[in-house]
């Protein structure tokens, strides 16, 4: 999946830096550089990546566009779900 841009609205970014200390720049550059991505639903993905710490992103994509929904430190299970992935 491409992706040539993200947008992630003002109250996005705010709850997702004050309720999970998530900053904008760390959800751009997990998605700019090659994170594993599922999908999840109508239209949603699913975003892990590594940046200092692992993040879970959840986005909708849109004529090549990424619309953040929330993002936040991953727990256990996807981290997990994640590496058995690459290890199969």
């Amino acid at each position: 999946m491409k992706i040539r841009g993200i947008l992630i609205e003002d109250r996005v970014k705010e709850k997702v830096l004050y309720k999970h200390n998530v900053h904008a720049f760390e959800i751009r550059e997990i998605l700019f550089n090659n994170p594993h991505v599922l999908k999840v639903g109508d239209g949603r993905y699913m975003a892990i990546g590594k940046n200092g710490k692992f993040l879970t992103i959840v986005f909708e994509v849109r004529d090549f566009m990424a619309f953040i929904i929330t993002a936040y430190p991953s727990s256990d299970t996807p981290v997990d779900e994640h590496f058995k992935l690459f290890r199969t």
